[in-house]
């Protein structure tokens, strides 16, 4: 909370000039220099993320093979480079290694961003994180709407002070899946809190705790993490834990928005997390639909291998 006091006057003056921002996620228009996804091809194991258009540029990250980059787009500088965007990382990537892959592009979902009083972030719909630090609160209203053929989901996303609006943001998603899709929770450390938002049909995507800025997306394509029924956060490092109802099983992100490791169990009958508990060396995880009769309980070590597999019958 220190990092927050020091710069809160300051935020609350910037913010006083902020704008409504209205953006679809999947931009309608693009320039002439917009490629969109690409898959990593022709390499032996990965390609290189640099800083700049030049061989010799910094490597920011080594992009394995089938792995998708994406808002990929040609620039001025080189021809031979496109900018590109991976797991919260922006730099450049030979062309050569690249094939287009429209079939990755996420699903068009919208994003608004502007204020809203906590009425109208709740509105008519469920509050499914409401928390508070000191004097600061941020508060995340879900409404579904079931079609014929389309499901829609909506969530806003409100930060306060003392009950004042500081950011709002609302996600709309619309889905042919019966499974809720958007969901909310506090990211980042004890000290340095942030906000968590995951569209299942676009991305995880960290926000700034005052100013509501995004700090970066991990696409779907890139870690696809299905309904992401359950979260969990280590407040000392900020390392996230995320697990869908039907898989992934549990998938470890760093604050900085990297994936450390994605789990695997091989056991079709181990589905629907519904309990994660942070351990030193690693995590429990307590699967079951019908948890008051029987569920397992997986332990993963600290690289995201199943050390034990235990049947509970309560």
């Amino acid at each position: 909370m220190k990092k927050i006091m020091a710069v809160l006057f300051a935020l609350l003056l910037t913010c006083s000039f902020c704008l409504s921002v209205l953006a679809d996620r999947i931009p309608e228009e693009h320039n002439f220099r917009y490629i969109g996804a690409m898959k990593v091809v022709r390499c032996k194991e990965y390609v290189t993320l640099r800083n700049v258009p030049y061989k010799t540029g910094k490597a920011l990250a080594k992009v394995p093979l089938g792995a998708i980059v994406y808002n990929c787009r040609t620039i001025k500088e080189k021809k031979s480079f496109v900018y590109a965007e991976y797991e919260g990382l922006q730099g450049y990537i030979l062309v050569q290694f690249l094939d287009k892959a429209p079939e990755f592009e996420p699903a068009v979902t919208s994003a608004i961003t502007q204020k809203m009083t906590m009425d109208e972030v709740i509105g008519d719909g469920e509050v499914v994180l409401d928390w508070k630090d000191f004097n600061i609160s941020v508060v995340a209203a879900h409404e579904y709407e079931k079609g014929k053929t389309i499901n829609r989901e909506i969530l806003r996303l409100g930060c306060f002070i003392d009950g004042e609006p500081l950011w709002g943001h609302i996600e709309t998603l619309e889905t042919y899946n019966d499974q809720f899709l958007l969901k909310a929770f506090i990211g980042g450390t004890e000290d340095d809190p942030m906000v968590v938002l995951y569209d299942g049909g676009y991305g995880l995507t960290m926000f700034d705790l005052l100013s509501g800025n995004e700090k970066w997306t991990i696409m779907k394509g890139n870690c696809d993490l299905g309904d992401g029924a359950l979260t969990a956060v280590n407040d000392d490092d900020g390392t996230m834990y995320i697990a869908g109802t039907d898989g992934p099983h549990p998938v470890a992100i760093t604050q900085e928005g990297r994936v450390l490791w994605k789990s695997e169990i091989d056991d079709p009958e181990i589905t629907h997390p519904f309990e994660m508990t942070l351990k030193r060396d690693g995590i429990e995880v307590k699967y079951g639909d019908d948890p008051e009769n029987f569920y397992y309980l997986v332990t993963f070590d600290s690289m995201g291998e199943v050390a034990e597999i235990k049947e509970i019958e309560p």
